[in-house]
């Protein structure tokens, strides 16, 4: 494969990829993902908790 072609098939991928991402973005599920994960981030770092802190006291509630 040339290099033009070669490039022109990344184009074309890439268009597909930035099409799909767009529409993830208009995901609800998503959107309430990530502000799930951005709330919670900001929950640990004010109680100066990790991850694997914060996912041990979850598992130890069970």
């Amino acid at each position: 494969m040339t290099n033009l072609a070669e490039f022109r098939a990344a184009e074309r991928k890439l268009a597909q990829q930035l099409a799909q991402l767009e529409n993830m973005k208009q995901d609800a599920g998503l959107q309430r993902e990530l502000a799930f994960s951005d709330e919670l981030k900001a929950l640990m770092k004010s109680y100066g908790y990790s991850a694997r802190q914060a996912l041990a006291i979850l598992q130890s509630a069970e």
